[in-house]
């Protein structure tokens, strides 16, 4: 019988799928005539994928680290109570939010 291993490397997680429309432009075809929903916006949806990716804790707050040679670097402020259950999970949700938005993010517990 083939069952899943305790050393099971991969670690299950669920994501809504979420669609960007682009950032309507002068000269760009608005064929629907309608205007861009805020949820539709890359901001947004990253957002959203990230509060998707550490469900169980809370995202408590946010800071942007910008360098001297222009790279960011996102600081994730997680709730302190959820770091029981979040704490091995750290180095997987920051190497699928990379994968996914190509944003480099770290996670901090704060109370």
């Amino acid at each position: 019988s083939s069952g899943i291993n305790a050393e099971w490397p991969l670690r299950p997680g669920f994501l809504a799928r979420r669609r960007i429309l682009s950032k309507p432009t002068r000269h760009s075809r608005n064929l629907s005539k309608q205007k861009r929903p805020r949820s539709r916006t890359l901001t947004s949806v990253h957002s959203a994928i990230l509060d998707d990716l550490v469900y169980p804790a809370e995202i408590i707050g946010q800071r942007r680290r910008i360098k001297l040679d222009g790279s960011q670097i996102i600081k994730i402020h997680l709730e302190k109570a959820a770091q029981i259950n979040t704490e091995t999970k750290l180095d997987t949700y920051t190497a699928v939010y990379k994968r996914l938005t190509g944003k480099d993010v770290v996670f901090e517990y704060r109370d």
